[in-house]
C-alpha cells in the first residue's frame, strides 16, 4: 500500500504551505506577495498545474489575506503540482529562493480546506503613554463591551456592525511599558475581523494612540497562529 497522497479528481496533488512574512516585507501588499511567489514557485521549476485557456497560470490560493503593516507567523497557501514531490524538497527549495524575513516552516499534503481555516490570534503591543495596570483594566472593560458596534464602511455606505461574535477571546496587560492585546478573531471570508478595528475601539474610547507626535506612541501587529471552527490549531 502507497504512502503517498491521493490525487484530486482533476488529476493533480494539492500541497499546502505555511510560511512567515516578517519585518520590512509586512509592508509589501498581498498583490505584491502573489506576485513574488509566483515568480519564485516558477524559478524553483517545480511541476504546478496550470489552469487551461489562453493564459494559463499556476493555481495557488491563499488563506485570509495580510494587511499591510502587519507581520504573520502562519501564512497559508495551497498549490497544485501535476507530481508528487517530497515535502522537505519543496520546504528547501523555497527557503533558497526566499529571504530571511519570507521562510517556510510546513509543507504537508493536507486532508482539509484553506477555507476551514476560521479563527487567526495576534499579538498587539501598544507603545502609547500610560501604558500601566489602570489603563490595561480600561482597555478590557472597553473591548468587553456587548454588543461591541463599531462603524464599518461597505459598498452600500457607513453601517453599525456589532463585532462581539467575532472576537474568540481577548486579554490586555500592561507589560514592559507596554500594553500587550492578544486575541482571537474571526477569520473566514464570512465574517473575518480586522484587529484594527479593536485598535480603533481603544483609541476612541481609552485614548490610547492619542499623542498629536505621531511618532511618541506606535504599535505593532503580529498573527501568531491559525485554528479552525472548534478551535483546535489548523492544518
Amino acid at each position: 500500500m502507497s504512502d503517498l497522497p491521493e490525487k484530486n479528481q482533476g488529476g493533480y496533488y494539492t500541497v499546502r504551505i505555511r510560511f512567515s512574512k516578517v519585518g520590512s516585507l509586512q509592508y509589501i501588499s498581498h498583490l505584491d506577495l502573489i506576485r513574488t511567489l509566483s515568480k519564485v514557485l516558477v524559478r524553483a521549476r517545480f511541476p504546478l498545474w496550470y489552469t487551461e485557456g489562453f493564459n494559463p497560470k499556476p493555481k495557488i490560493s491563499y488563506a485570509a489575506p495580510l494587511s499591510v503593516g502587519t507581520e504573520s507567523l502562519c501564512e497559508y497557501m495551497d498549490l497544485r503540482f501535476t507530481e508528487y514531490v517530497g515535502e522537505a524538497i519543496v520546504r528547501e527549495t523555497l527557503n533558497r529562493n526566499l529571504t530571511d524575513e519570507m521562510r517556510v516552516f510546513a509543507v504537508y499534503y493536507p486532508q482539509t480546506k484553506l477555507t476551514e481555516l476560521t479563527w487567526l490570534s495576534y499579538e498587539i503591543r501598544l507603545h502609547t503613554g500610560g501604558a500601566g495596570d489602570e489603563l490595561a483594566a480600561a482597555c478590557r472593560a472597553a473591548l468587553s463591551a456587548n454588543p461591541l458596534i463599531i462603524r464599518k464602511q461597505g459598498k452600500a455606505g457607513e453601517r453599525e456592525v456589532d463585532i462581539r461574535p467575532a472576537i474568540r477571546s481577548f486579554s490586555v496587560v500592561a507589560e514592559g511599558g507596554e500594553l500587550l492585546l492578544r486575541c482571537v478573531l474571526r477569520a473566514d471570508s464570512a465574517a473575518f475581523l480586522n484587529p484594527e478595528h479593536l485598535l480603533r475601539i481603544l483609541k476612541e474610547r481609552c485614548g490610547v494612540l492619542s499623542d498629536p507626535v505621531l511618532t511618541n506612541e506606535w504599535y505593532t501587529i503580529l498573527r501568531t497562529e491559525a485554528y479552525n471552527a472548534s478551535g483546535e490549531p489548523f492544518v
